[in-house]
């Protein structure tokens, strides 16, 4: 009776949440990027809960509401963010303690959560192979997301390490979801199988255990969690595509070549990031309601993590090399995706910085003779010590590599880390958004907060596929960008030549900003 009851209220709650995800989804339009014009004031970045009181996160530099650039601001889009985050402390939170399960058959379950207009307006998540039966770990650590956590601990073994989660307080009734699994290479079928896990049920599980299934759940949670929390939000949108957007705003002109390349990637990013930070970091929000661990410690993790930013993983083949996982003795389609995309972007910059960066005589080195650039170099440094180019080691050649992972943290890894997951983390009978001490599937009010959460990850942006010529600075500029948007649609037409897999990132998936 009294589940019932607890449905009766929380339903017309669920209905509202679903309209406005709806909402944001049906409104929401791919912003057009004009030529820049030198009209903003300097943004000075402040610890987060400085620009938002709510949120104790005190490593964390953003840019406060006051100085987000004019020509990003959008009032109606703030406030209707603003009213959102208010509704989640009142009557009307999309949370209701005490509901039911969801249905244990994962389509079921799913068909009811995305339903109506939102299926209508986008297509229902695919099941991914590797979920088909019980989760194979193994083609996971080279397919998909999940690929980047695949490290060389050893000869011929590799592993996922998220043991440090274990370190920060989880919600009551939630398993610890800290956990490690070893990789072995197989070297006959060039591929990897997962050989042992360790995590709250014990060390050494193998998958001959009965316990195995279960340990896999975890480490699947352990991953998706770190993905979204860590790589997604603090590493792509405040460690780095805010920073590298704080730098060039303050640093170099409207008219700098430099300012004209980075335009289209980094339009938006300091208002998307104010309005997404408060929907999904503050009390309440997305983050705490969805995932494992407490809010006060979900915003340690956030400062952690901040602080240790490697921006290398924005260069697919060097974080592979670091890895260990190139020219290991086993397949890695996800790495070849990847560095096939880097290697585009690459090939735009080089061709880009040639135009405007001479080394002619011969160990002539143009970029340092341009104080601007140097600048920005500098600040990029200050703001991001994780770069490896600065104004003592520039050359033509590292700026490139380096700007080009720029574009790819915005673009590519952007992608991977966040829409992409539409095809994964909703399939929660294999990777559980968390997990109960009873291993119970989730209740339906959090595995409706998650469908939604990950619905709006995919609103209509600007593709990256989209010509941006009308900002170039001269004619040059423009053939260089008319080439690179070729040279994306050639490998477009490559892949499709090939059957399509859930796995594989492609370039008309990919948008140019992460603008929300």
């Amino acid at each position: 009776m009294l589940t019932a009851v607890r449905m009766l209220i929380w339903l017309p709650r669920r209905w509202l949440w679903d309209f406005i995800a709806w909402g944001k989804f049906f409104f929401s339009r791919p912003p057009k990027i004009e030529r820049p014009v030198d009209d903003w004031q300097p943004i000075v970045p402040k610890p987060m809960f400085e620009a938002i009181p709510a949120l104790p996160v005190y490593k964390v530099m953003v840019c406060p509401r006051a100085d987000v650039p004019k020509d990003e601001r959008n009032a109606r889009n703030t406030k209707f963010y603003d009213i959102q985050v208010r509704l989640y402390s009142t009557c009307l939170s999309p949370m209701q303690a005490g509901l039911p399960q969801i249905d244990a058959d994962p389509q079921v379950a799913l068909k009811k959560a995305f339903n109506g207009l939102r299926r209508k307006q986008f297509p229902a998540p695919k099941l991914p192979a590797e979920f088909l039966g019980s989760p194979d770990l193994g083609s996971l650590a080279v397919r998909g997301p999940f690929a980047c956590y695949t490290t060389q601990i050893g000869n011929n073994s590799f592993a996922w390490d998220l043991d440090m989660l274990n370190g920060y307080q989880h919600h009551p009734d939630l398993i610890k979801i800290g956990s490690r699994v070893r990789f072995s290479v197989d070297t006959v079928q060039r591929s990897l199988r997962a050989v042992e896990i360790d995590c709250a049920l014990g060390k050494k599980i193998t998958p001959t255990d009965a316990r195995w299934d279960r340990a896999s759940k975890i480490v699947l949670c352990a991953a998706s969690t770190h993905l979204s929390l860590v790589r997604h939000f603090n590493w792509v949108h405040l460690a780095g595509g805010a920073q590298l957007a704080i730098a060039t705003r303050n640093c170099l002109s409207a008219n700098h070549p430099l300012f004209r390349l980075l335009w289209p990637y980094i339009y938006g990013t300091q208002q998307s990031n104010d309005m997404v930070t408060r929907g999904q970091m503050v009390p309440g929000g997305d983050f705490e309601t969805i995932f494992s661990l407490k809010f006060d410690e979900m915003c340690r993790l956030f400062d952690d993590t901040y602080v240790n930013y490697p921006h290398i993983v924005n260069d697919p083949e060097e974080d592979g090399k670091l890895r260990g996982v190139r020219g290991a003795g086993f397949d890695t389609p996800t790495q070849d995706n990847l560095e096939e995309l880097f290697d585009v972007l690459h090939h735009f910059v080089r061709n880009y910085l040639k135009i405007y960066y001479s080394e002619y005589p011969t160990g002539a080195n143009g970029v340092r003779r341009d104080p601007a650039t140097l600048t920005w170099l500098t600040e990029l440094n200050k703001l991001v010590p994780s770069v490896d180019v600065d104004a003592t080691n520039v050359t033509r050649a590292n700026l490139a590599r380096m700007l080009a992972s720029q574009l790819y943290l915005v673009t590519v890894q952007h992608e991977i880390l966040g829409s992409f997951m539409w095809n994964y983390q909703l399939w929660t009978h294999r990777q559980p958004a968390r997990i109960y001490n009873d291993f119970r599937r989730e209740p339906l009010d959090v595995y409706q907060r998650l469908v939604n959460a990950n619905y709006n990850l995919n609103v209509h942006r600007r593709a990256l596929m989209h010509n941006f010529d009308h900002i170039a600075l001269d004619y040059r500029a423009k053939l260089a960008m008319i080439q690179f948007q070729a040279d994306l649609a050639k490998l477009q037409a490559e892949m499709d030549s090939q059957p399509y897999a859930v796995w594989k990132v492609y370039p008309r998936d990919l948008k140019v900003n992460i603008n929300a």
